[in-house]
């Protein structure tokens, strides 16, 4: 489901430097109990956790532009004061994070990469799953939500590969009361789609 370009969305990026998380600031923001979504696309999870973990901030890290700028300017139409946008690809965000320096680490319904060669484009490929152990904070949590079965399969796989701690796994996840439902995640459940979804610590 690919998001038309608009440059309307590309220029509210440029234009709203006030909803942007930054390279040069990201440090002011250390002392925060920091959340990231990876692929955050028009923003409807960080917006939702935002409203319902007032005490918390929110990263949405989405690296096309014009599907950023409709979650940045969601987020400031609500003036949401816990939540930003990271216009950028999440490798340049790993650089300028400190080790446990993370709470939570949001992957929904990310690009599964089918064909082989592109394996290591895949968020949940042994090097990325690495750099999350590496940037959470002791007792952190990775949560994986797809419809995809190959890459539900292929992740649990690389897990086993990985220092995480395999907390829950299920098949068929129905959503819970204190979670968000993404754009997806609405769209496939309206379809019948199984929802997958598992839940690494950082031990």
């Amino acid at each position: 489901m690919r998001t038309k370009y608009k440059k309307w969305a590309v220029d509210y990026i440029k234009d709203h430097p006030e909803i942007i998380l930054h390279d040069e600031n990201i440090s002011s923001y250390l002392d925060k109990k920091l959340n990231i979504e990876i692929g955050s696309g028009k923003g409807d999870f960080v917006i939702g956790m935002a409203l319902s973990h007032k005490d918390e901030f929110f990263i949405a890290v989405e690296k096309i532009s014009s599907v950023g700028g409709i979650a940045a300017k969601k987020m400031n139409e609500l003036h949401l004061p816990n939540a930003l946008l990271y216009p950028s690809d999440v490798v340049n965000l790993f650089s300028l994070l400190p080790d446990n320096s993370i709470n939570n680490i949001y992957l929904n319904f990310s690009d599964p990469w089918p064909k082989k060669r592109h394996e290591k484009r895949r968020l949940t490929y042994i090097k990325f799953l690495n750099e999350y152990y590496r940037i959470l904070k002791p007792n952190g949590y990775l949560i994986f939500k797809s419809d995809n079965d190959d890459l539900y399969q292929y992740s649990l796989e690389e897990i086993t590969l990985s220092p995480f701690k395999l907390i829950s796994k299920d098949d068929d996840y129905q959503l819970l009361s204190d979670d968000v439902e993404t754009e997806y995640e609405h769209k496939f459940r309206s379809l019948g789609n199984k929802i997958h979804r598992f839940i690494l610590r950082k031990e």
